[in-house]
């Protein structure tokens, strides 16, 4: 009799490879002056030789969530994603040399050198310097020389404008080279119309420069552009290549909001932008156009072209293991059984990384979870541990043990109840539609839906003072000043007097009042969970009714839709999440007390757990939080199953009269 864990693809006669699309790819150090003019000019020239193009960025990295701020005045390993190993670039780059014809670039030293080489991979060019970079890289091109060197200068701030003008620098076909380097201009100029765009000459005050010559840029070229990159400098120089096979116009600004303000029109009718949040109300002002945002980091993904050639085969095959009946759940109804889960969010392709340690996490500890992705997180599945979750357990993988959900608009993520309804159904339908092409038909879409905040956001009074149970702490909680309050006329750093105490010892006692500490989710909203239900989900997590007991919330045939009962309120996306065993220990003491059955449910926001520079800090406690709900909770008596589950036993539990129900409204 055949293993049921066996894949059909497994056993069919493998088709004939096909042949590898040709690629170039760019490395240079990330502290290389050039490196963004460089990356724009191979882009254009990778083009004109018909070669797909990729960039590499090495530096130093410290692995950690950048969650939004001023650029320069944060650690630039802090900006740069993820660590070497811990987000397995080798591995990564295996992958790229296994699905292209692939040659390289080296403005410089690369980590990559000593496995370029054992590769037989083509070197076309390899100097630090720029002008005998290029003379190498264009001695072995069929295109000529080009006529038009461009200058490309810093605008007189702390932001570098460079990647905002890769556009002008494709589209034209220059050569061009940053600003400041007087010996490569004088090497590379004889011969050449020397350009100069965006001089050091103080345009306007700093950090409206950034903003309205990125801004400008855009509009200019917009011909060629489908959405935008909503990015800060090292974003925006990593994703180049990206941004100029997808047509993403790069944009920048402080804060991003005004940047989204002077975009509204061109924002009407796109679905998605791409790039990093500067602060979670970019996500506010995003949604309430009806565009989603996709994030990214430099190196998350280390190599996005892998994007472009996903090998996934399907899921016909795939080995799932027995649901429990209708009659099981009833019986356990009658039994007050109470259910858990967790659903981890992952969902931007940026945190294709956290799936690394979840993977280990959920394979050592067997929890029954969820994970919640969006559209463009398929487009990775064969290079991923996502793969995993085609392979029964039995074989090492997740299969049966993880139920997908996809997320919010599908293609990004949005406030749902501050998008347009027309918008966000339009976009979740496309994405649902996108999906089913990838993974071949609709049979094989996850079946369930998770919210970034599907709920309206209502007023609430934040405390100025947070006291902290584990370990026992009290903090006194302050505004922030917007970030542009921060500026100088010139774009550099203003010290006072306030930011020269929490930058002392007495620090520790001050915490910043989050964006969305001052509200907290309305009742679940009827149109959200319509447009949920008509692009075919069964069942849907809402954030409506949070730190409530299990509820049900009915009002849209066919979709049950169930609350989260576990965490807290964190002030900013995902809003809702698991922090500490803490968070688990509550909340089944909470329901084993009410001696009635029902549901834990809690989130965890992957990227603060599991991104590599996080791992080794907080894996661990991660692992144990698995592992407990896992093997019953401290009581033995929670029951763990995977949300698909919980949101049947849900629905369950509202025919026979046995749970809160709210209205969606």
């Amino acid at each position: 009799m055949g293993d049921p864990g066996i894949h059909e693809a497994e056993i069919a006669p493998n088709p004939e490879p096909a042949r590898r699309p040709g690629l170039l790819i760019l490395f240079a150090p990330a502290d290389h002056p050039h490196r963004d003019a460089v990356c724009a000019t191979v882009a254009w020239l990778a083009v004109a030789e018909g070669l797909l193009f990729e960039c590499y960025y090495d530096s130093r990295a410290s692995g950690v969530h950048f969650g939004g701020g001023l650029p320069w005045r944060t650690d630039t390993a802090d900006l740069r994603g993820g660590t070497f190993t811990g987000a397995h670039h080798l591995e990564q780059f295996e992958l790229v040399l296994d699905r292209f014809e692939c040659q390289a670039a080296c403005l410089g030293e690369t980590i990559f050198a000593n496995h370029l080489a054992d590769a037989g991979v083509c070197v076309r060019a390899k100097s630090a310097d720029v002008a005998d970079f290029y003379r190498q890289l264009f001695e072995r091109s069929p295109v000529t020389w080009p006529s038009t060197l461009l200058v490309v200068g810093s605008g007189a701030g702390p932001i570098s404008l460079v990647p905002y003008a890769c556009h002008e620098v494709v589209q034209r076909r220059l050569l061009a080279i940053s600003g400041g380097d007087e010996s490569a201009r004088e090497k590379l100029a004889p011969g050449m119309q020397v350009e100069h765009l965006w001089g050091d000459e103080p345009a306007e005050a700093g950090h409206s420069s950034v903003a309205t010559r990125s801004v400008t840029m855009a509009k200019r070229w917009s011909q060629v552009t489908s959405s935008y990159l909503l990015a800060d400098p090292e974003v925006a120089g990593r994703w180049i290549p990206t941004a100029v096979r997808e047509g993403w116009a790069p944009v920048y600004g402080i804060p991003q909001a005004d940047v989204v303000a002077q975009l509204l029109n061109q924002l009407d009718t796109i679905s998605v932008v791409w790039g990093r949040q500067q602060d979670d109300r970019d996500f506010l002002e995003l949604s309430k156009t009806g565009t989603a945002f996709q994030l990214v980091d430099p190196g998350r993904p280390p190599f996005p072209i892998l994007g472009q050639v996903d090998r996934h085969r399907g899921t016909s095959a795939i080995w799932t293991p027995p649901e429990p009946s209708e009659d099981e759940l009833k019986r356990w109804a009658i039994d007050g059984r109470v259910v858990s889960t967790i659903v981890f969010w992952a969902g931007m392709i940026r945190e294709l990384e956290c799936l690394y340690g979840l993977a280990e996490i959920l394979n050592q500890t067997g929890l029954k979870a969820g994970l919640a992705l969006t559209s463009e997180s398929f487009k990775f599945s064969s290079s991923t541990p996502l793969g995993l979750l085609t392979v029964p357990p039995q074989l090492g993988g997740l299969s049966g043990q993880v139920d997908v959900l996809l997320a919010s608009a599908g293609g990004g993520a949005m406030i749902e109840s501050a998008a347009p309804a027309d918008r966000f159904d339009a976009t979740l339908k496309a994405s649902v539609a996108q999906v089913a092409a990838h993974l071949g038909g609709a049979d094989h879409l996850p079946r369930g839906w998770w919210g970034v905040m599907d709920a309206p956001l209502l007023p609430a009074k934040s405390s100025r003072v947070k006291i902290g149970l584990q370990p026992l702490s009290v903090k006194l909680r302050y505004r922030p000043r917007p970030l542009s309050a921060h500026l100088s006329d010139t774009g550099e750093g203003r010290s006072d007097f306030r930011a020269r105490v929490r930058q002392s010892p007495l620090g520790k006692l001050f915490e910043p009042i989050r964006p969305f500490d001052d509200a907290r989710p309305g009742p679940p909203l009827l149109s959200v969970l319509n447009s949920v239900r008509s692009a075919g989900f069964e069942f849907a997590l809402t954030k409506a009714e949070f730190d409530q007991a299990p509820t049900l919330a009915t009002g849209v045939d066919g979709l049950s839709v169930i609350n989260y009962t576990a965490g807290r309120w964190d002030g900013w996306t995902p809003f809702e999440t698991l922090n500490d065993m803490g968070d688990l220990r509550r909340a089944e003491r909470r329901l084993l007390r009410s001696k009635k059955p029902g549901w834990l449910l809690g989130g965890i926001d992957s990227c603060l757990w599991t991104f590599s520079g996080h791992l080794l800090e907080r894996g661990r406690e991660l692992r144990d939080m698995c592992r407990w709900l896992a093997e019953g909770g401290e009581s033995g008596r929670l029951h763990n199953v995977t949300p698909g589950t919980a949101a049947r036993y849900a629905r369950v539990l509202g025919e026979l009269g046995l749970i809160r129900t709210v209205s969606a409204r």
